[in-house]
């Protein structure tokens, strides 16, 4: 967990103007009592200085290039396709969170990061529900980049017309929910109502259309094909299975990331940016430097991400000549841009790469969507 380092110097000064003595009456003190009563305070100041608080900070964090390495490991390794080089560096930007379950900032850092706009802080039970561990938090982070990375490659490949196969799997079942007697742990989803399960979007579609409260699925249980009849539930948008289910992806070939150290899905655009420009001739940015932020799917829809204040400066900090910006952050990134950063603000993957063809022929940026203009 990285540590804020601080230091705040205090500037020295005396009054040069007379100073007016008053007479006060206070009791007299023993010989060594105010001293010892001075030291006292300065050693509860100090106490209190390092007492823990219950919020985290947000501070910005370093950009990736991800062309380019960490340390001397590749973050994109792609094995079984031809690649080209690029003159563009795409990086994905990152949020430093200080704190958290069982580790908090201390009330001077606290009150120092109150005191700078570049960073945020916020209470311990707003970023973390009641007794999650770091131990989980650090658990999810890391999922959640994994199933990242998986999005990042699907999206980039249907933008260049790969095939791959997907499938859905359940991963868990909710507990008192009719599934729990017809489906299973690992099960496949193969056919809904004797159609095949193409994505989770279509599942999804195809249960609001239901006429009726129970699915026939089809399911590769075991190595074999079941079917089940499954009564679904109705949580208020719509007929569901109630299970949770895991989107598996067989693609063409391997794409590896050397991520381990970041967590969270926030990086999902930039590495489907930077894959479609490995995997074609050209720069898509040119010999231009571009920083964003924002999740993906496998349609190439970009999400929200937290931190985008931060991520802005470290941007900023960072040198970029443009940023990518999820347009549902607009709100946020209003009154908070960098001076001298051009924000763009994107819903889709085919807007982020317009935006790159804009800026590799040095053309108007001011011309693309931003927040001012976006509509959330």
């Amino acid at each position: 967990m990285p540590l804020v380092e601080c230091e705040q110097p205090r500037p020295a000064g005396a009054r040069e103007d007379p100073e007016v003595l008053i007479p006060v009456s206070r009791p007299r003190l023993r010989p060594g009592l105010e001293g010892g009563s001075l030291i006292a305070a300065g050693a509860l100041l100090i106490v209190c200085a390092w007492a823990p608080t219950p919020y985290v900070v947000e501070r910005p964090g370093p950009t990736f290039d991800i062309a380019g390495e960490v340390g001397e490991q590749p973050i994109m390794t792609i094995d079984g396709a031809e690649t080209f080089p690029t003159d563009s560096q795409l990086d994905f930007s990152t949020v430093y969170v200080v704190g958290g379950p069982g580790s908090s900032p201390r009330v001077l850092e606290t009150m120092i990061s109150w005191a700078d706009p570049g960073m945020a802080v916020v209470p311990l039970e707003v970023m973390y529900p009641p007794a999650t561990t770091q131990e989980e938090v650090t658990d999810s982070g890391t999922a959640a980049m994994e199933s990242s990375q998986d999005m990042a490659i699907a999206a980039g490949l249907n933008d260049l017309d790969y095939d791959y196969e997907t499938s859905l799997s359940v991963s868990a079942i909710e507990p008192g929910v009719p599934a729990e007697s017809s489906l299973r742990v690992g099960d496949q989803l193969l056919e809904l109502d004797g159609e095949p399960i193409a994505s989770f979007e279509s599942l999804r579609d195809d249960l609001l259309a239901m006429p009726d409260d129970t699915a026939q699925l089809t399911v590769l249980r075991d190595g074999a094909r079941t079917d089940v009849s499954v009564e679904t539930i109705d949580e208020g948008h719509g007929r569901q299975l109630g299970v949770y289910l895991d989107r598996e992806f067989d693609f063409p070939f391997e794409v590896d990331f050397g991520l381990e150290d970041v967590g969270g899905p926030s990086a999902g655009m930039m590495l489907s940016l930077s894959l479609i420009d490995q995997l074609t001739e050209g720069s898509l940015a040119g010999d231009h430097h571009v920083v964003g932020t924002g999740t993906i799917d496998a349609e190439g829809d970009v999400g929200p991400i937290g931190g985008i204040r931060q991520k802005m400066i470290g941007a900023s900090q960072a040198g970029a000549d443009l940023f990518l910006a999820p347009v549902e952050n607009c709100d946020e990134v209003r009154g908070h841009t960098p001076d001298g950063l051009p924000v763009v603000a994107v819903d889709t993957l085919d807007e982020a790469e317009e935006a790159l063809a804009v800026l590799a022929d040095d053309g108007d940026l001011s011309a693309l969507p931003s927040c001012g203009d976006a509509q959330d």
